[in-house]
Formats: structure tokens, C-alpha cells, sequence
């Protein structure tokens, strides 16, 4: 018999043949010596950083962003071993990525260089981050043909607000079996760049589940994104048909008579409870069938209680 140990060994060596076998780049000009690439830092928050990166040639590169290490003064003096370092991290998440696509028999499956490597100019969020923290924004070109670094490690370095600097809401509809999310800002406009995170329960599993109140559960819901625990994560208008089928988001399925809380936070900083009114807003509503036609406003909030 072949041992768990081989096994293992054997599967890696299959995930590293089927990437050796479609990470070849698009037949595109590009470039990897002498690109400058610029990183521009548009907006700091508490929990995410907006940043423009800009190339001087048409180049893949990578971009990331990792928290400053103590134990490294100047992070140029280890660009090497750090740029091989994220590009490891980067393709062992593009292997389980395309094997989770081959085992779903996806039509297409895009190249390493698609996948996890920009092109030209581009602008990225990096979300999910810690209030009062410093971190390493970077960028360094790749040769998509080796997947090795080439050049120079690009870096800023950011310390992200102490506070949300976020004021977001959410419009909320329930029509028949469909719900809507709409998250806007201040001025009433649709809010589709700052990350956010919902869900629709029932009061009768909350009670069952031994909750105090209905804050308290979304408070432990929102948390487990940050702990790694949760990627229901979203961005901008929200639709979902709630029949129990589930859209690869949501199975939740609406039954007549009964009553559900939908709870919605912005993902700009870490929560407590209470739950800041600025960032989170949660309804309470009973379904009466598909008739049902309803519309939430902030001034329906519960305020996290039932």
C-alpha cells in the first residue's frame, strides 16, 4: 500500500504538473527589466488602504501587502528572500484555486500570470486590516515564463487609522422571495468599493442557538471574517432569491409567518458591541408570503436587540 506521507507527495507533484502545464502568459508584450512601478496611496482607513499601482512598461507584477516585522529594519535588505516568499504564497493559492476549478470541470481556466499577477495600471483594495497598524504595500515585476522575480522590490509603508473614517448605511427591500442590499454613503450615493458582510436568520434558530439577543449573534458573525473564518464577503448591491437553494452565498429559504433579523456591517474595522451605528444596521421583519413588500431604512434598526 502507499503511505499517507507518499500520497501527500504525490498529490503536490500532481498540483505543481497541472499549473507547469497551463501557467504560460497570454502572448502579450511585456517587459522585466528596467520597469519602475509606482504605488500610490489613494486612501487609508481603519481596516483597508486604497492603492493605484502604475508601471512605466507594459509588465506583470505582483502587488500585496504583508504587516511590517519587527525584526526587519529595512525590508530592502531582504527584498530577495521576501519577493520569493509571496510569490510562493501567491502560486500555492493558485493551485488550490485551479484545482478547486479542474474538480468542477470549469471551462477555462486562467494561467498563473491571469490569475495572480497585474497588468499596466491598476488600482487595488486591501481589506480586512487592523486599526493602528503599519504595513508593507509592494509591487515587483515577474517574469511569467520562470514565475520568478525580476528587478526591483517596490514599497510604501502605511499605518492605517485608528478609527473607520467609513460612514455607511444599507437599504434594505424584501419583495416576494428576493431580498436587496443596497450600502450607500453620507450622501445617499451607492457605496461599491468599501467591503461589507450580511446575513438573514431566523428568530426561532436564534433562540434555539441560545443567543442573547440578535447583535450579539451578527457581533460573532462579523468577527469570524476577521478571524479567517467567514468569506462571505461583498461589495456593492446585493440581490439574492431566498428559496433555500442557496446562489453560493446564501441557503437561507423565507417561510411564511415567520420572523427574520437581516444583519449588515461595513468591514472597515473590527466590531464590538454595541455595534457602531455608522457602520451597521440590522432588520427585523416577518414574512407574510410572496406578496411580501418591504423597505428598511436606518430608522428601522433594531439596534441588535430583539
Amino acid at each position: 500500500m502507499i503511505s499517507n506521507r507518499i500520497k501527500s507527495l504525490l498529490t503536490i507533484i500532481g498540483l505543481a504538473m497541472l499549473c507547469l502545464l497551463g501557467c504560460k502568459p497570454e502572448k502579450v508584450t511585456y517587459y522585466t527589466e528596467d520597469v519602475t512601478i509606482d504605488i500610490n496611496v489613494k486612501q487609508v482607513s481603519a481596516g483597508y488602504i486604497n492603492v493605484d499601482f502604475s508601471a512605466n512598461k507594459q509588465a506583470f507584477y505582483l502587488t500585496g501587502i504583508h504587516q511590517v516585522r519587527e525584526d526587519i529594519d529595512d525590508i530592502h535588505k531582504v527584498a530577495k528572500q521576501f519577493m520569493l516568499l509571496a510569490l510562493d504564497s501567491a502560486y500555492v493559492d493558485y493551485l488550490f484555486w485551479r484545482n478547486q476549478q479542474l474538480q468542477d470541470m470549469a471551462p477555462f481556466v486562467a494561467d498563473f500570470a491571469s490569475y495572480s499577477l497585474q497588468y499596466g495600471n491598476t488600482n487595488r483594495y486591501f481589506t480586512l486590516l487592523s486599526p493602528s497598524t503599519t504595513y508593507w504595500v509592494y509591487a515587483f515585476v515577474v517574469d511569467p515564463n520562470s514565475n520568478k522575480p525580476t528587478g526591483t522590490l517596490f514599497v510604501e509603508t502605511i499605518t492605517t487609522d485608528s478609527t473607520s473614517q467609513v460612514s455607511m448605511w444599507f437599504e434594505y427591500r424584501v419583495e416576494g422571495q428576493w431580498d436587496y442590499v443596497y450600502p450607500k454613503d453620507t450622501l445617499g450615493e451607492i457605496n461599491s468599493y468599501t467591503p461589507w458582510v450580511g446575513e438573514t436568520i431566523d428568530s426561532i434558530t436564534l433562540r434555539e442557538q441560545g443567543w442573547e439577543n440578535p447583535g450579539e449573534y451578527f457581533l460573532a458573525l462579523f468577527d469570524k471574517v476577521y478571524n479567517g473564518d467567514y468569506d462571505r464577503i461583498l461589495y456593492g448591491i446585493y440581490a439574492h432569491e431566498n428559496d433555500g437553494e442557496g446562489d453560493g452565498t446564501s441557503r437561507t429559504r423565507f417561510e411564511m409567518g415567520k420572523t427574520y433579523y437581516t444583519g449588515m456591517s461595513s468591514l472597515d474595522a473590527p466590531l464590538t458591541y454595541p455595534l457602531n451605528k455608522n457602520t451597521y444596521d440590522i432588520y427585523r421583519f416577518t414574512w407574510t408570503g410572496d406578496s411580501t413588500k418591504l423597505y428598511f431604512t436606518p430608522a428601522d434598526c433594531t439596534g441588535g436587540e430583539w
